[in-house]
């Protein structure tokens, strides 16, 4: 007991020698130059302690147990300084890795005094303390209050427009504040923002930080008071803001209520020219002294946004009314607005009207695909232009035939086209249970699908998909000219090709294309792109072009061996084609195709297999045969004659080399990239995926210089 007792005191001396310097909240909070526009903190890097009371939790945090890739156990909480409400009297705290280290912290509750460890850092405008994971949180004391909001008003945040006002807005992230006289404008989903102006016109966003803002907010909605964290929004592109974080519905007080509307639908989902179309919506009110007293639909076609008003049916909370049939492939846009006693009226859809092309043969890509994007931005002008939503979203569809142009044996999603179909013709699919084993060029039918918009890309959701057959044509590739996608950003005019096959080459056809940058980007989101184009000087006029990354949020290829950093070849997945060839300002090509697709905020093209770049001056580029060493090493192509198996398994896969190969090593590693098992064997091994989650992983076995590669499934 001595001994142990001697031991305790060392490890506490050790310890406490290491502690790094307690500081406050409000020291962590000020910045270094706010007049000149640098608000990172005063301690930026510095390691230190802070003590707070705990606002938020992690399970609240709508990022808490992200599935995949680096932040798999990523969240964040509030912590406020005890007893106080002001500016810079809250702060973030973020953790961000693979674990759940360190130990508690995931269990913290709201209202307990602790102390963490951790680096003061800084991420898109907001100053947070990046948890130091070696050291666990001390609960100082439980059940202490939190400290009432302090009363703001937008305009102490946020110009007219919506955009930050630095100098006096900075004081206030991360504490907890309170809003009054607002009034719901716009509301936008998958995030949740909703988008609200005080009397005097000035701009806050309600943002869905937290899982327990699930309400309907519908436009118009007043709000008495909004209660939240103020977090600091300051985007790559686009415009940077102040925004309030309820973590709760109960902090949302609601006054006058309006029309709640929901579930527009349509029967049939899919028009002939023979159908008359039966539109329906749900439409009720949360005040029983001021009732909905009318829905009203209205309906045009094609450009026209002159809209025939037609007055709907009602049958308790669900109204009802009739389109007439329309001819073969006139498209139909139409919405609802509701109107409840007291005058106060919702128009349903928020973002986009709904809409359909009248189409003999059915459900068919073009049909879901088609927008025209002056009708949408004449409904919403406020809108988002990388939004283009279809007008099929959120509606079931059925017997979508089409061609298999990217599959999950390259890109890990399957894509498929119509062919013969010079626009609108591609979407990505999402099957509803494991992944059919499919191939390019195959053709395949979709049924039972929900049409869904994801983050500006729409895709056919929970899906099943059946294999027909071989395609009997190949999809050829639209060859578009690089004006169409000047500055990553021409929504209206790379739409139309959204998830198709796309091939890029130069205007001039006896010129070559070249990597004009690169690196577009350190941002992590985007560190693997470099684009491709005509003109180093004029780097805009060029394709964004990704490869070599698969993370739980950034789709490519990892069969394609063109990237941009040999960091790629084992980060964010294990690269399986060879040699490796690190783009650079010399890399010159004929051409390149690939799947054109919308990725944070970016237009870029995503090359499915090497065999996607034609004639490639490889002098010009970098080769490699490591990659970045271990087993995920480039080299050339396996000659080891392995066997192995059962392929898919329930638990271990024997391998079997000739014993004149001597010993051989195997490594198994997730897709991301991620080392999960390694050992040697002679002659005959194992590897054991028991422990595992069910999915595919990456198998290599190593062996007098040559490396096989194969993909096991774990059922």
């Amino acid at each position: 007991m001595r001994v142990q007792a001697i031991l305790v005191a060392v490890g506490g001396w050790v310890l406490f020698a290491q502690q790094p310097p307690l500081k406050t909240i409000q020291e962590i909070q000020t910045p270094v130059d706010l007049a000149a526009g640098n608000d990172t903190s005063v301690l930026h890097g510095q390691r230190v302690r802070v003590r707070g009371v705990v606002v938020t939790e992690c399970s609240w945090h709508q990022h808490y147990g992200v599935s995949g890739g680096p932040n798999s156990k990523r969240c964040s909480i509030w912590l406020q300084a005890q007893g106080q409400s002001g500016p810079r009297t809250g702060l973030q705290i973020r953790r961000q890795n693979t674990t759940d280290v360190p130990p508690g912290f995931t269990s913290l509750a709201q209202g307990q005094l602790v102390e963490i460890t951790g680096y003061v850092d800084y991420f898109r405008g907001e100053i947070q303390l990046r948890v130091d994971t070696t050291v666990a949180p001390v609960i100082l004391a439980p059940g202490q209050p939190i400290a009432p909001p302090a009363p703001l008003s937008v305009s102490d945040l946020n110009f007219s427009s919506g955009s930050h006002n630095l100098q006096s807005g900075d004081q206030w992230q991360g504490s907890f504040v309170k809003l009054t006289n607002l009034t719901v404008t716009s509301v936008a989903t998958n995030p949740l923002r909703i988008t609200a102006t005080d009397a005097s016109g000035y701009q806050i966003v309600i943002f869905g930080e937290f899982k327990g803002l699930t309400g309907s907010y519908p436009v118009g909605t007043k709000l008495d008071s909004v209660k939240g964290i103020v977090l600091h929004y300051w985007p790559s592109t686009g415009t940077p803001m102040y925004e309030i974080c309820p973590w709760h519905d109960s902090l949302m007080y609601v006054g006058d209520p309006v029309p709640y509307v929901r579930n527009l639908s349509r029967t049939p989902v899919c028009p002939r020219s023979s159908d008359a179309v039966q539109v329906s919506v749900e439409a009720s009110s949360s005040s029983s002294s001021d009732p909905v007293t009318g829905v009203t639909l209205y309906w045009s076609t094609g450009s026209s946004t002159t809209y025939t008003a037609v007055l709907m049916t009602a049958s308790g909370s669900t109204y009802t009314a009739t389109l007439p049939a329309q001819p073969e492939g006139t498209y139909v846009h139409y919405y609802v607005v509701a109107q409840d006693q007291s005058g106060d009226q919702v128009k349903f859809p928020r973002f986009e009207p709904q809409s359909y092309r009248v189409n003999n043969a059915g459900c068919r890509i073009p049909d879901i695909q088609y927008v025209i994007p002056s009708v949408l931005y004449a409904y919403n002008p406020n809108a988002r232009r990388d939004y283009l939503g279809s007008g099929y979203a959120r509606l079931a569809v059925t017997n979508v035939p089409g061609v298999v142009t990217a599959s999950e044996n390259d890109l890990g999603y399957i894509h498929i086209q119509q062919p013969g179909v010079p626009d609108w013709a591609g979407i990505w699919v999402v099957a509803s249970s494991s992944m059919p084993a499919l191939q390019i060029g195959d053709t395949v039918v979709v049924t039972n699908a929900t049409v869904e918009e994801y983050f500006g890309l729409t895709r056919l959701n929970n899906a099943q998909i059946t294999r027909v057959g071989a395609a009997s044509a190949p999809i050829e590739p639209v060859v578009l000219p690089l004006s169409v996608v000047y500055g990553d950003t021409q929504y209206a005019a790379t739409e139309p090709y959204e998830s198709m096959l796309v091939r890029f080459r130069h205007d001039n056809p006896s010129q070559v294309l070249h990597v004009v940058q690169p690196k577009v980007s350190t941002q992590t989101q985007h560190a693997g792109d470099y684009r491709v184009g005509m003109d180093p000087a004029d780097p805009l006029r060029g394709i964004r072009v990704l490869a070599g990354r698969q993370t739980s949020n950034i789709f490519s290829s990892l069969r394609v061996s063109y990237i941009n950093d040999s960091l790629w070849a084992t980060v964010d997945g294990v690269i399986l084609a060879s040699p490796l060839c690190v783009v650079g300002d010399t890399t010159q090509m004929d051409s390149l195709q690939g799947i054109l697709t919308y990725q944070w905020n970016f237009v870029k093209l995503l090359p499915r297999t090497n065999q996607d770049f034609y004639r490639v001056l490889h002098a010009s580029c970098a080769d490699t045969t490591s990659g970045g060493g271990g087993g995920a090493a480039l080299i050339g192509a396996s000659s080891l004659p392995l066997v192995y198996g059962p392929n898919p398994t329930r638990g271990e896969v024997a391998m079997y080399l000739p014993a004149e190969y001597g010993q051989a090593q195997f490594r198994l590693y997730s897709l991301e990239g991620r080392l999960l098992q390694e050992g040697a064997f002679w002659g005959q091994g194992k590897v054991d995926l028991g422990a595992f989650p069910r999915g595919v992983y990456l198998l290599t076995i190593e062996a007098r210089g040559s490396v096989a590669r194969v993909r096991v499934v774990r059922l």
